[in-house]
């Protein structure tokens, strides 16, 4: 269900010369709670890890790192845990822990696969910016029959600031070849939402159910989803998108 239109409308922005319709040409997706249902396989992952040292570690422990890249979450996690490992060797644990689980458990959300299917019907290029590792993505996309679709995965590890800093959507851009403010950019997390903002980037946010819609940072998207991926209505979505194209 859309909420009402937020930010510019219907793709316009504010300069000092009054509205500029914004002309969309390229899309750009987060990967973990928003194309793909990876919660509980990332917090697995990060159970097990911590569990091999003797640290429980719960479903409301976790909630504190989520948003974040990998790094950051590692970082976090070995000074909150006081964790003597090396911060490489950890992500390269949590990485083999995550694909070992993530290859058979994770899910597509519904409604991405006609919104896929719809952006490429409308000539839109592709490419999926994530926070988790690029070539682990890129093996669970073709898993769940999607990798086609995008042109580019590009990690948070290949730039160098994690969301909400704009780095790895505008390394998506430039490897896309594409000015950002022609981008729109799909996410769950408010982090993600503020990198896009901060790339110049039109933004549609799909906050996990539970998440509160009126925060500020979720209320500057210019299409805000309740509910999460499951809830987006992908007719209404193009309704409002093909104006833009």
């Amino acid at each position: 269900m859309m909420e009402s239109p937020l930010a510019f409308l219907a793709g316009e922005k504010e300069t000092s010369s009054g509205p500029v319709r914004r002309t969309l040409e390229f899309a750009l997706f987060d990967l973990d709670g928003t194309l793909i249902d990876s919660e509980d396989n990332h917090y697995e992952s990060d159970r097990i890890l911590l569990s091999r040292r003797g640290i429980s570690f719960s479903r409301e422990d976790k909630a504190a790192y989520v948003g974040k890249d990998i790094y950051e979450m590692v970082r976090r996690i070995r000074a909150n845990y006081g964790l003597e490992d090396d911060v490489q060797a950890l992500v390269d644990e949590k990485n083999a822990l995550y694909r070992k689980i993530a290859l058979t458990s994770s899910r597509l959300y519904p409604p991405m696969q006609p919104l896929l299917e719809g952006l490429a019907e409308r000539g839109l290029p592709m490419a999926v910016a994530t926070g988790s590792n690029s070539a682990i993505a890129s093996e669970i996309l073709d898993v769940l029959g999607v990798r086609s679709f995008f042109t580019h995965i590009v990690s948070s590890s290949e730039v160098r600031r994690g969301k909400p800093a704009p780095d790895i959507f505008l390394e998506a851009a430039r490897r896309m070849n594409r000015a950002p403010e022609a981008s729109v950019v799909f996410e769950d997390t408010k982090y993600g939402v503020e990198a896009a903002l901060n790339a110049g980037m039109t933004c549609v946010a799909l906050p996990a159910p539970g998440e509160r819609t009126d925060d500020p940072l979720f209320r500057k998207a210019s299409y805000l989803v309740s509910g999460g991926p499951d809830a987006l209505d992908t007719g209404d979505f193009f309704r409002w998108l093909d104006p833009l194209l």
